[in-house]
């Protein structure tokens, strides 16, 4: 089915299509769709709840917890099933992109609602998000493994990473645009404001749907389907959970980056969670709130366009590192001029700059991890290990529907209240929620990450070098 050859490095690489034009540039389209789907979710979801729903705050952080822990527990299971389970029709990880995005749309707007008492509705938008989340997931991880599918060499997998997230940080472009105005639109429209996130929520996961459809065609032709799979056993290989297990407690790498990263989402959910009220009661202008994601959205595009040439240039691990503690310094300088918002916006866009970088290239870490994971146990276990990455997300995600309640209940925070009677506390506090914890969070996956990650680039060459040798032999034997 492929050919072998002999790379520049000396490492053998399995000869695979060569990358279209099209994907070289639209790879990350789908990203795109989730990523403006998402951030009604990253940006709203807790002020939906607390400001325009009205729950109280005690709900609120029972919806956060329980929805966050289930989502968290179901997360190691997305890849697993990818990699567990017989190839659909379309192939391993696009059948996938085509079947559950749909389902998407009207479980995802059952979060952005409220029917009947507070506690019916609490129970409503827990069961749309615990759903939506199962259902948006699987394909999450879908397209995030077909990296290495697609990808010929490294060089190839750090450009679709990098497009990957050039892309994903478009779509917070496009949200700054049509995000808090389109849901305000709407709420007008239909004199309703609960139901203008609601519509908000639904047309952004119909936006997704498109974009996961337009991957599944431009990657058509570069993953053996179910009819391609049914002509000979090496194709239709299973990973066995027992693989699986090894591929985590054989991998000290893998632990010690999963933990790194769970800081490193707590960074980036907090902060973004908190936003919102940093501009309704610390700023009093949530005028101001289009133009600052707009604003971070074009940095972080940025930061992750120029990342896989610093990766390149430096080294996947050693550029994570230096993004890691140049955003925690940017965000504990940011929470002491935050009052001023000339240099607010100075200090959290340098933090948006590194937030963009670490965010392209910790993907590379996890195809490191999973090149020992194979190395170990001699099984490709490449989408298990790439799914893992939403444990430290979904695990960090319980942080932000907890921190950010409990900070604003020991400040005294009442969603009634005028912005313009907050109190001095009320607005330190919302500042810490919003900057100096996060900044705290960025320090400890430096630290965690440059103390137990030693998986060099050099000894992940070492390691592809040994196991592309070993499927040439086996190839060879084979035939």
């Amino acid at each position: 089915m492929s050919g072998k050859s002999l790379g520049e490095t000396g490492v053998i690489y399995v000869a695979k299509k060569p990358l279209s034009k099209t994907i070289k540039r639209f790879y990350g389209v789908g990203d795109f769709g989730f990523n403006l789907m998402a951030l009604v979710e990253i940006y709203f979801f807790v002020f939906f709840l607390t400001d325009i729903a009205k729950l109280p705050l005690g709900l609120v952080a029972i919806i956060g917890t329980v929805t966050s822990v289930v989502d968290a527990v179901t997360s190691p299971f997305y890849g697993a099933i990818i990699s567990g389970t017989k190839p659909m029709r379309w192939g391993r990880n696009r059948s996938w992109i085509l079947l559950l995005p749909p389902l998407v749309v009207p479980t995802y707007m059952l979060m952005y609602t409220k029917i009947g008492s507070d506690l019916v509705a609490a129970i409503i938008i827990c069961a749309g998000f615990i759903v939506s989340h199962i259902l948006w997931n699987i394909p999450w991880v879908a397209n995030l493994s077909l990296i290495p599918v697609l990808a010929t060499n490294p060089d190839e997998a750090a450009l679709l990473s990098s497009r990957r997230a050039t892309w994903t940080a478009l779509g917070g472009i496009v949200f700054s645009f049509v995000g808090e105005p389109l849901a305000r639109y709407f709420g007008e429209v239909t004199n309703n404001p609960i139901l203008g996130y609601t519509l908000l929520a639904g047309a952004t996961a119909i936006v997704m749907m498109l974009c996961y459809w337009f991957i599944f065609k431009i990657t058509d032709g570069y993953e053996p389907t179910g009819a391609d799979a049914a002509v000979g056993p090496a194709d239709e290989q299973r990973v066995s959970f027992k693989v699986m297990w090894q591929s985590i407690v054989q991998n000290p790498p893998l632990i010690i980056l999963l933990i790194s990263d769970f800081f490193r989402n707590m960074t980036m959910f907090v902060m973004t969670a908190a936003a919102a009220y940093y501009f309704t009661y610390v700023v009093q202008n949530m005028a101001l709130f289009p133009t600052y994601l707009l604003a971070i959205s074009i940095v972080q595009m940025i930061g992750s366009y120029i990342s896989g040439n610093v990766a390149k240039k430096l080294s996947t691990r050693t550029a994570t590192l230096i993004s890691l503690f140049g955003l925690a310094v940017s965000l504990i300088i940011c929470k002491f001029v935050a009052m001023n918002l000339a240099l607010f916006f100075v200090f959290v866009l340098i933090a948006t700059m590194f937030l963009g970088i670490v965010t392209s290239v910790m993907v590379g870490l996890y195809s490191d991890v999973s090149v020992y994971a194979r190395w170990k146990t001699g099984e490709d276990a490449s989408a298990f290990i790439m799914g893992l990455m939403t444990v430290a997300l979904k695990l960090a995600i319980i942080s932000r529907g907890t921190v950010i309640p409990f900070i604003l209940d020991r400040v005294g925070f009442d969603p009634n209240i005028d912005p313009a009677a907050a109190t001095l506390a009320l607005k330190t506090g919302i500042v810490n929620a919003y900057l100096l914890v996060p900044g705290i969070f960025a320090l400890i996956s430096a630290i965690i990450l440059v103390s137990g990650y030693k998986l060099t680039r050099e000894r992940v060459i070492e390691l592809q070098s040994e196991i592309n040798q070993r499927e040439l032999s086996t190839a060879k034997t084979g035939n």
